[in-house]
């Protein structure tokens, strides 16, 4: 796959009329879901402006969405904001000190329904939104956020991830600035769900992980997964509170340090100044240097 200009040579579509202006090179991959059928139509909506968005839905302000790729279900694959400049796909958003993720983020359209109530007739559907789905097309899993509700999930077709995951390797191929790989629910908790615990996340960050084993992403005098200490934290010999405290612990507010790996809501980090020493701290206590 062949990036040139910010572009995907082979899957450019054309530029959406919903762009916000330029952005530095990214920090983030963000994973959404369309909600919806077909990934053609979920492209086309995106290509309209904010106001003939408006006009469609009949909202009473512009409505803004868009993103830079969208993929369908058998991996077609359209993009259609350029990867230098904002789409408006992530809203309201944090992430390690981060907030308003499309100023630093690519976003990538993934075509699934979502989240499906159970009927009476033992299918899964959202009735007037949706196809009816069997038990064999789904999985059953908790809502993402606060309420833990289970609901059913369209699974994501073999095919489909295959091409994210190809989109995702040559994307972090062509930016060795982005650190991380998100999705829409984690920098939106509560306030969204997609692409939901039927998206096979960790098969995806692994491609992250993988990057950092090799070192791809540390050939510069500022790695790009510098991070520094918000606050005076605890560094352990585990991820969780339950593991011991390192004898180099606490950390100082502003440390300096290189994420390795992750594990949930903590990081295996090594320190900067002192590289021998490593350790796990709690995600919400670093912010991107």
């Amino acid at each position: 796959m062949k990036i040139a200009n910010h572009r995907f040579v082979d899957y450019w579509f054309g530029r959406s009329k919903d762009v916000g202006d330029a952005i530095p090179p990214p920090r983030f991959i963000v994973m959404h879901y369309t909600a919806g059928g077909d990934a053609a139509g979920s492209r086309d909506y995106m290509m309209l402006s904010p106001t003939q968005k408006q006009k469609r839905l009949g909202a009473r302000k512009p409505v803004y969405a868009s993103a830079h790729l969208v993929v369908g279900r058998k991996g077609e694959t359209w993009q259609i904001v350029p990867f230098n400049y904002k789409a408006r796909h992530a809203g309201v958003s944090s992430w390690k000190g981060m907030n308003n993720l499309n100023l630093y983020s690519i976003g990538i359209e993934i075509a699934n329904y979502g989240w499906l109530d159970k009927q009476p007739n033992g299918k899964y559907s959202r009735p007037g939104q949706t196809p009816e789905f069997s038990v064999e097309q789904i999985i059953v899993d908790q809502m993402p956020g606060s309420s833990r509700e289970l609901k059913g999930w369209e699974i994501y077709p073999q095919a489909q991830i295959e091409q994210v995951e190809r989109l995702t390797q040559a994307l972090l191929d062509y930016y060795p600035s982005i650190v991380d790989i998100v999705r829409h629910q984690d920098i939106s908790p509560n306030r969204k769900f997609d692409p939901g615990p039927a998206f096979p996340m960790e098969r995806i960050r692994s491609l992250l992980h993988e990057r950092r084993s090799r070192g791809d992403d540390t050939d510069t005098d500022t790695p790009a997964h510098l991070y520094v200490t918000t606050t005076t934290l605890n560094i352990r010999g585990g991820a969780g509170i339950g593991f011991e405290k390192l004898t180099f612990s606490p950390l100082p507010p502003d440390t300096r340090l290189t994420v390795i790996n992750e594990q949930d809501d903590w990081s295996f980090v090594r320190l900067v100044d002192t590289p021998e020493n490593t350790g796990w701290v709690y995600n919400k206590y670093l912010a991107l240097a």
